[in-house]
């Protein structure tokens, strides 16, 4: 129920900055301009952090010989 509540939200903001850079006058777009520049930097080190964790995590074979890997998941 979290997760579609927060993937909502992110529609929704998404939406709300793609209204706002057709409704605003340039001279207001710099708030914009700045928001994107967050994501210009942080999505790439995300990014490249979720591969290393899918690379990284257990699969139903592990070759690494942790005792953990081979434990079933909770449910």
């Amino acid at each position: 129920m979290v997760c579609r509540i927060f993937i909502a939200f992110i529609v929704l903001v998404a939406v709300l900055v793609g209204v706002l850079a057709l409704a605003l006058p340039r001279e207001d777009l710099i708030r914009l301009i700045m928001f994107r520049d967050f994501f210009d930097v942080s999505l790439p080190i995300l990014g490249f952090g979720a591969l290393v964790k899918y690379l990284c995590s257990c699969k139903d074979r592990c070759c690494c010989g942790d005792t953990h890997c081979n434990t079933p998941p909770k449910a």
